[in-house]
């Protein structure tokens, strides 16, 4: 199912990745890196120091010596907002990456309140924060 962050990047580049949500991914990291610099990747892989596990990461971000792991979701196939497990998923993750100093989770339909309240509190849940954004085309309302 095509969704309007799809159109959007057919739009920019003519042609749309065969995978469901890497155009989202993908512009994502090009955000990213407009808004921060430094150097990015789009599906980066880092293994784990202590599970050992190979971890997928949608938006990978080095600059000024701080790395970001970036997860990102288009839910707006189903219309539903991103909930409090799929933050503490990347949540789950993070104490398991030595390298990372923080997580970012981009969005193209918002947020519950219980992820945004579990993001605001992942500093002291474990141990690194993690930043909410939402990237989407503009509206009327906007």
């Amino acid at each position: 199912m095509t969704s309007p962050i799809d159109k959007l990047f057919e739009e920019i580049f003519g042609h749309s990745p065969t995978k469901s949500g890497t155009a989202f991914e993908m512009l994502a990291a090009i955000v990213t890196h407009i808004i921060n610099g430094g150097d990015v990747k789009h599906d980066d892989k880092l293994r784990g120091q202590f599970s050992k596990t190979l971890y997928q990461l949608d938006v990978h971000q080095n600059v000024d010596n701080v790395s970001v792991m970036g997860e990102v979701k288009d839910y707006t196939f189903r219309n539903g907002k991103v909930g409090r497990g799929d933050i503490q998923k990347l949540g789950g993750a993070l104490p398991d990456l030595k390298d990372i100093d923080y997580g970012a989770f981009f969005s193209a339909t918002g947020y519950t309140k219980p992820a945004i309240k579990y993001a605001n509190e992942a500093k002291n849940i474990v141990g690194k924060p993690i930043t909410l954004y939402e990237l989407r085309p503009s509206t009327e309302i906007d």
